[in-house]
């Protein structure tokens, strides 16, 4: 099944035993057939990150003759704890009793599930332990001397009475996981089962474990990155000081009802909260200029579990959103000409040696037409749409070249292709549907023609460092991308991605001083604000990773 919908089939069995598989086509089978031996009447959920030996495959297949399996496709890998996280809800929304999660590499026996689902009579998470009493593990050498010495760290810093921290053989009961506050469990690697024994026992759970022998992988090769290891050691120190600090578990976030925007999936959790009441601002609009300094308002945003897109969920997107931006007046943008000048003419450089000589181009969200000069200066027949009746109008004044107000998806249709060149810089994060804005550039372009574009990268590690305080979680942006599922996107609407790359923005001193102000408390802004005058009117590059090029070819 290649989406969320309708994967919930049956759910009057009680138990869902899930596990994720990379490339375990040697396992699968055997896997299922060992686990059906002891729970016949059990789902299974299986959650593959696009094998490219072929399990997703092998696994569809198996699943249209047998209706115990659930399978859920995603695009690449996501993180092994996107995977779980992914379970976890589809228990909660498929009404299941109790979820099993475990390795598909045959190192986790099903013969012990019994005894997890057994145990839940006294608690409400079980941990199946390598090293509690009566426990044991195939470990040898340096592998076992490093688990070892990190389950017993773990249980010294955190306090909690288990013996065994980073396995995912575990059962849970669903009903008890709605105690759970998600937001905090965003670790996308193995450290995220480290972490969820401390938030599930943070938010009540009562805890247990059940002996068990932990068996060295039945096929393949171990998937365990080393940077895991620090990545471990730095949640560790982490959550330890988060004790000390006493605190608490936040607040139970309100549960999305939205599907993806790009897939349809229904797995959406939330990673930042809303922040801020009422914008109390005279005009709504100005929070959705270019260069708008509006940050104490920041919207919820979402990740999709299984294509992996961030986004506003759709019924909290605004309902006049085209009104916004069609509002929308920036004089703030013309008192910084010279940085944007700039900023585009690096950008018609990066893409000349993707270009033809010349030829017809459409630029997606124009604005003040500032690239449309470029373009035309290098001899290309430019046209461009801008949903700012202002921004359109200073456009076509000053440039005289065909600026049609609107928005793509209302102007676009209304086109005569083809084009040999569609951009669109920093504006893919703005609009509704990015998944139809790209397949509607498509449409317009020649077989060969190029689109290119600029936009956020909410993977990079400024966005990481920052969480939610990152700048660029601000109302007007409605999706935040990784490169990964960019160019998913991109394949998707039938184009080959031929270059990815930071993409250089320009900015005066001041205009970064004004920006680094706005995100302040308003008392501290006011007064911070005061020698911005005194700043020199010097343009700088800003690059910090956070915002790509992307250049994509039409197949």
């Amino acid at each position: 099944m290649n989406n969320g919908s309708n994967l919930h089939g049956d759910t009057s069995h009680r138990i869902l035993v899930f596990s994720a598989t990379y490339n375990e086509a040697p396992n699968v089978v055997q896997l299922l057939h060992d686990i059906w031996a002891v729970e016949p009447k059990a789902d299974v959920l299986i959650v593959d990150d696009a094998s490219p030996d072929g399990t997703g495959d092998l696994l569809a297949k198996m699943a249209l003759a047998e209706c115990r399996l659930k399978v859920i496709h995603r695009p690449g890998k996501l993180g092994l704890g996107t995977a779980h996280h992914l379970a976890m809800l589809f228990a909660m929304r498929g009404g299941y009793e109790i979820l099993v999660t475990m390795d598909a590499d045959h190192s986790h026996d099903p013969k012990y599930i019994p005894r997890l689902v057994e145990k839940l009579s006294f608690a409400d998470f079980v941990v199946g332990s390598r090293y509690m009493p009566g426990g044991s593990c195939d470990y040898r050498g340096y592998r076992r001397m490093i688990s070892m010495a990190a389950n017993s760290v773990a249980r010294l810093l955190l306090r909690l009475p288990l013996h065994e921290f980073t396995t995912s053989f575990r059962a849970f009961r669903v009903s008890r996981l709605s105690k759970v506050n998600f937001v905090k469990m965003h670790n996308q690697g193995y450290s995220f089962f480290m972490e969820s024994v401390y938030r599930l026992h943070q938010a009540g759970l009562r805890v247990a474990e059940v002996p068990i022998n932990f068996r060295d992988r039945y096929a393949g090769d171990s998937k365990i990155p080393r940077f895991e290891i620090f990545r471990g050691i730095s949640k560790l120190i982490q959550l330890a000081g988060s004790q000390v600090l006493g605190r608490r578990m936040p607040v139970q976030s309100e549960p999305i009802g939205d599907t993806c925007v790009s897939c349809g999936s229904e797995f959406l959790s939330e990673i930042y909260p809303r922040q801020g009441g009422e914008s109390g601002l005279t005009d709504p609009s100005s929070a959705f200029r270019c260069s708008s300094m509006t940050h104490t308002r920041k919207p919820r945003v979402a990740k999709c579990l299984q294509c992996g897109l961030a986004q506003v969920p759709t019924s909290e997107h605004p309902a006049d959103l085209e009104n916004l931006y069609g509002d929308v007046v920036d004089q703030d943008y013309l008192q910084n000409l010279k940085a944007k000048i700039k900023t585009f003419s690096n950008a018609y450089a990066r893409l000349t040696p993707y270009l033809p000589n010349a030829g017809r181009l459409l630029e997606v969200g124009s604005y003040c037409g500032l690239f449309l000069l470029e373009a035309r200066r290098h001899g290309w027949t430019a046209t461009g749409i801008e949903p700012s009746r202002w921004a359109a109008e200073y456009a076509k004044n000053t440039t005289g070249l065909e600026v049609l107000h609107g928005s793509f998806e209302r102007v676009g249709p209304t086109l005569k292709g083809p084009f040999d060149a569609v951009v669109s810089w920093d504006v893919l994060e703005h609009v509704r549907n990015p998944q139809r804005t790209l397949e509607s550039a498509s449409r317009l372009l020649r077989p060969g023609g190029v689109l290119a574009l600029s936009t956020l990268d909410i993977d990079s590690w400024f966005p990481r460092l920052m969480g939610r305080h990152w700048p660029w979680v601000m109302e007007m942006h409605l999706h935040y991308f990784s490169a990964a599922v960019l160019a998913k996107m991109f394949e998707a609407a039938g184009f080959e991605m031929v270059r990815i790359e930071p993409y250089r923005h320009y900015a005066s001193l001041r205009y970064i001083y004004r920006k680094l102000c706005a995100s302040l408390p308003s008392a501290l802004s006011k007064s911070f604000l005061k020698p911005v005058g005194l700043m020199p009117d010097v343009v700088i590059p800003v690059a910090l990773g956070d915002i790509k090029l992307y250049i994509g070819r039409k197949r």
